[in-house]
């Protein structure tokens, strides 16, 4: 029975620890499907939502493009940059995240990444 119980524990302490504890986002988009996409569990980050009507969030707050393109102008002036992470909808036309991109080169914010489920 000792045996028994000893192969359970390692088994219940392995699955705690591979288990993924994701950051739920409020907002309802449905990230599109990358086969080699990273951890994105970073520290220091903006992260910018792009819904599929093309409404854009900053950190779950509704901004339209002309704030956003504020939002980034004024953190471009920061000490250190956050990076930027972009999470669009799956149906999100590509102009909308090219936007946002573009917006990050332009305030010289070179550290974003696009986020993938």
């Amino acid at each position: 029975m000792v045996p028994l119980i000893d192969v359970l524990m390692v088994l219940i302490i392995f699955f705690l620890v591979t288990m993924q504890f994701r950051d739920l986002r409020a907002l309802n988009i449905k990230l599109p499907k990358i086969d080699s996409a990273g951890s994105n569990l970073i520290s220091n980050e903006l992260i910018v939502s792009i819904s599929k009507e093309g409404d854009f969030f900053a950190d779950a707050k509704p901004l339209s493009l002309e704030k956003l393109t504020a939002l980034f102008q004024a953190t471009s002036t920061l000490p250190k940059k956050p990076i930027i992470l972009v999470v669009a909808d799956e149906d999100v036309p590509l102009k909308h995240v090219t936007q946002v991109v573009d917006l990050c080169r332009k305030n010289g914010l070179e550290d974003f990444r696009l986020q993938a489920r």
